[in-house]
């Protein structure tokens, strides 16, 4: 006998927008979504207003600092613009649903949302896994859209477009499925090498997450101030390079080890 998907929501508030535009950012590789979009909830104190949780989340709770559990869950928050201009709804969360149907149902409830309160606009955030990355420039940000009309938009801020692959879990979906509802959106990808501790886990990339920002502000018409991630971007810079030449040393040893003339590959 098969379970019935359950998708169950808490409504907190109700906000009152206009001129509406989704930010949607998620963990990814590098935290680059999940960090751009928590940083500018917190820079510019939107409030929370709706929770989501899915029998397709992962089963197993977080413990707070505080010793209390917590699901895993999705949130929905808002600012409204005090300048009157565009209002900003944020989606994001500790989790993504484990199953396609769990992703497929999250996205549909996220899109009802988004026309119930007039969403013109959808952006999400994530990243571009490359190999390396020079120190010394900004990661380059990478931009894949809806309508082929919005490619300009990429180009006029000289956003990269990315011709091929694909773009997993709710931030693509969310835009294939936005197309199919005749709504605009794009997704703004962050260069990143996806690093990894000793203990393996994912290191959150926060130059990655700035030069993502650095964009979107501009797409929005905002401005944030960047002074705090750019303090948390030259730690990860940092780390990054020790890890590289800690990773080079190993290297090294190992082939100064291996036996002459036996091939360090088998």
């Amino acid at each position: 006998m098969s379970l019935a998907m359950t998708l169950r929501s808490r409504q907190l508030k109700t906000p009152n927008l206009r001129q509406v535009s989704l930010v949607c950012g998620f963990p990814d590789m590098g935290f680059v979504g999940k960090q751009s979009v928590d940083y500018l909830i917190q820079e510019l104190k939107a409030e929370l207003f709706r929770e989501l949780y899915s029998s397709h989340f992962p089963p197993h709770v977080l413990i707070r600092k505080d010793g209390t559990v917590e699901l895993m869950k999705n949130e929905f928050y808002y600012w409204k613009n005090p300048e009157g201009a565009w209002d900003l709804v944020f989606f994001t969360g500790n989790t993504q649903a484990a199953s396609p149907e769990g992703q497929f149902e999250v996205v549909e409830e996220v899109l009802n949302l988004a026309q119930k309160y007039g969403v013109q606009r959808i952006f999400t955030l994530s990243a571009h896994v490359v190999e390396s990355r020079s120190p010394d420039k900004p990661p380059k940000v990478y931009g894949a859209v809806t309508h082929v009309e919005l490619v300009k938009l990429l180009e006029k801020h000289g956003i990269a477009l990315l011709e091929r692959g694909l773009i997993e879990g709710v931030q693509g979906l969310l835009l294939g499925e936005a197309r199919l509802r005749g709504m605009e959106g794009l997704c703004l990808l962050g260069e990143t090498p996806a690093f990894t501790t000793p203990s393996g886990r994912p290191i959150v990339d926060a130059k990655s997450a700035r030069a993502v920002l650095e964009v979107l502000t501009k797409l929005l018409g905002i401005q944030v101030s960047m002074a705090e991630l750019e303090k948390q971007a030259k730690l990860t810079e940092e780390f990054i390079l020790k890890l590289e030449k800690l990773e080079q040393s190993v290297l090294e040893k190992m082939v100064k080890a291996r036996p002459p003339g036996q091939s360090y590959y088998v």
